[in-house]
């Protein structure tokens, strides 16, 4: 088990959050990262995956493999595509047992539920594919094709860095000016989280660890940076409590340059989240030392992702139910979130009991 790092620590400070924006009403969200900046937790767990990458393709001196890092890469895909296919399966069966147990169809109709239950062969397929996904259990297709497309940049930033960022933002750009997505079948759409601009996050995350091993100044360049990020940060605090957002008919084409649109990851949203990657840096240090407890607890979540998430995902869809059959209270909404709380921890626990 490896102790505590920064990277590990913010990805389960991002899982606590996504656990918490999975209930919607509960009142501890407004101490969650959508509350205070203009990107949120799942910008956040993307970045924090992309410097993660960066260490499965480098190791800890030199660089692996190609083969061996697309071996790896394609292993890791399959696990969280059947980690996927389980979540989302759990999840229907607890919206069926739900309406059977509280007499109430609407639940068969929940987060875009319908079609596994009015048109469950085309759905079941789907489902395999990826292609069908309900609400709140689609960021793991997103992080399978993002893993599938990493593949692609980590060839190129053997060549350069700058050459995998070229690619990535060319992709980024191409994919909001022509509005490229991937379609949502058996339902009619298009998937919540695009991986075709979404893929610029990662890279990021993979190209700053990258460069922070390869070019000496770059702790220096990010300290010379510290400042301006502290502004971006303090500017989306205010533009969040004014609760601005852009008219999408008043915007210049392509108009997702110019919004804050999530499926898409408007620019704006990327320079909030490397602001805030920039001006939280050198905040982990000062947190260990002074927040043993919450850093150790955040870290074991963060070992432990994949896991985590998956359960916290289903243990968030239980607080819906139980939210909506009782009567919430902030008394009834503290046990929902200490319960989940105690539950990924003790996930995180089993998960590193079996490795």
């Amino acid at each position: 088990m490896r102790p505590p790092n920064a990277i590990d620590f913010w990805r389960g400070v991002a899982l606590v959050m996504i656990f918490v924006n999975h209930i919607p009403g509960v009142g501890y969200s407004v101490l969650t990262l959508r509350q205070f900046a203009i990107s949120d937790a799942a910008e956040l767990f993307v970045f924090l995956a992309g410097c993660s990458l960066a260490f499965v393709v480098n190791g800890r001196s030199e660089p692996r493999p190609l083969g061996e890092v697309v071996m790896r890469l394609l292993i890791r895909t399959f696990e969280i595509w059947r980690a996927q296919i389980v979540t989302i399966s759990i999840a229907l069966a607890m919206l069926g047992g739900s309406a059977i147990a509280f007499t109430d169809p609407l639940f068969l109709e929940w987060h875009g539920a319908g079609p596994a239950f009015s048109d469950t062969v085309r759905a079941s397929i789907g489902m395999v594919l990826l292609s069908y996904q309900i609400g709140y259990f689609n960021i793991l297709p997103l992080y399978v094709v993002l893993l599938l497309l990493a593949s692609v940049f980590v060839l190129l930033s053997r060549w350069s860095l700058a050459l995998a960022l070229a690619a990535s933002l060319a992709l980024y750009a191409a994919t909001l000016a022509f509005q490229l997505t991937l379609p949502s079948w058996p339902a009619e759409g298009a998937w919540f989280f695009n991986p075709l601009s979404w893929q610029i996050l990662i890279v990021l995350g993979f190209l700053a660890i990258g460069a922070k091993r390869k070019y000496p100044g770059w702790e220096a360049a990010i300290g010379g940076l510290w400042p301006f990020a502290v502004a971006i940060v303090a500017v989306g605090v205010v533009i969040v409590g004014i609760d601005y957002r852009p008219d999408p008919m008043n915007v210049p084409w392509p108009r997702y340059f110019f919004l804050f649109d999530k499926e898409y990851l408007s620019p704006v949203r990327i320079l909030s989240m490397v602001a805030i990657a920039i001006a939280f840096y050198p905040a982990f240090p000062v947190l260990s030392r002074w927040l043993g407890p919450v850093v150790r607890y955040c870290s074991s979540l963060g070992r432990n992702s994949l896991a985590v998430f998956c359960v916290a995902s289903l243990l968030a869809l239980a607080g819906q139910i139980a939210r909506y059959i009782g009567e919430p209270t902030f008394l009834f909404d503290t046990g929902i979130v200490a319960f989940g709380l105690i539950v990924m921890r003790a996930t995180a626990w089993v998960a590193e009991y079996r490795s």
